[in-house]
């Protein structure tokens, strides 16, 4: 009987800090999904694209590759402009700006074949 309570004892820690994590990560689930963000989405080809946020210190995003996806949570509060830009062949392509509301679902798109036909558009919800 000693040894099962043992064995029991050395189990329990393990067994709570399991149960704990899982309900850690269940927790943060609906918050993480509740948070609107800002992001750019390059659905061209021959170019990757990038946002510039010039109100932040000229704050860009990461490069993205064409078929891939970026995003932020910007804290709610603000409206300023973000800067759009197509890049190769060693160039770097203004497309446009647009002003958006921080804290809220902001989301660009860059198209195009090649850094010279690149546009992009915006959705907000």
């Amino acid at each position: 009987m000693a040894a099962s309570t043992r064995m029991r004892k050395t189990w329990r820690p393990v067994v709570v800090g399991a149960l704990v994590l899982a309900g850690l990560a269940t927790a943060a689930t609906p918050a993480a999904a509740a948070t609107n963000r800002t992001g750019l989405c390059n659905k061209g080809t021959g170019f990757s694209s990038t946002l510039e946020f010039p109100w932040r210190g000229g704050f860009t995003s990461h490069v993205v590759a064409p078929g891939k996806c970026w995003s932020i949570a910007l804290t709610a509060g603000s409206t300023e402009p973000v800067y759009v830009y197509a890049h190769g062949n060693g160039a770097k392509v203004f497309l446009g700006s647009k002003t958006i509301k921080t804290g809220e679902h902001n989301v660009f798109r860059t198209k195009g074949t090649s850094v010279w036909s690149a546009q992009y558009w915006f959705s907000h919800s």
